[in-house]
């Protein structure tokens, strides 16, 4: 929801938000961060149980379209333009996240089945 609020924010306004967020390299994180959570969340959508290939393909496809899409938007934006590492720091984000859900819920089925 928050990729969806800044995403749309139109680049003059850019400066409103907290100076925090402003940083260099924090676009990158927060891209990263986003994505990883997108990703998370599809899996705990799916349940505990259900198996990487019923949920994992189809997760990723949506989210590359939705980060493409994103990025791809923002030329309709006064003020903002598409950018290959954003781009970048959202595959990553995935990326990220397909690797701590594996973990935790391989580490979770391992347990249960103890």
């Amino acid at each position: 929801m928050l990729a969806a609020v800044v995403g749309w924010l139109p680049g003059d306004r850019i400066g409103e938000l907290p100076e925090v967020l402003l940083r260099p390299g924090r676009d990158l994180v927060l891209h990263a961060v986003g994505f990883c959570l997108l990703t998370l969340t599809f899996r705990g959508w799916r349940g505990r149980y259900t198996p990487t290939s019923r949920w994992l393909p189809g997760a990723v496809v949506i989210l590359v379209l939705f980060a493409l899409i994103h990025e791809a938007a923002q030329e309709l934006v006064p003020g903002r333009h598409r950018d290959l590492q954003d781009l970048f720091a959202d595959l990553v984000g995935i990326l990220i996240g397909i690797a701590i859900s594996l973990l935790i819920f391989r580490r979770k089925s391992e347990a249960a089945t103890e």
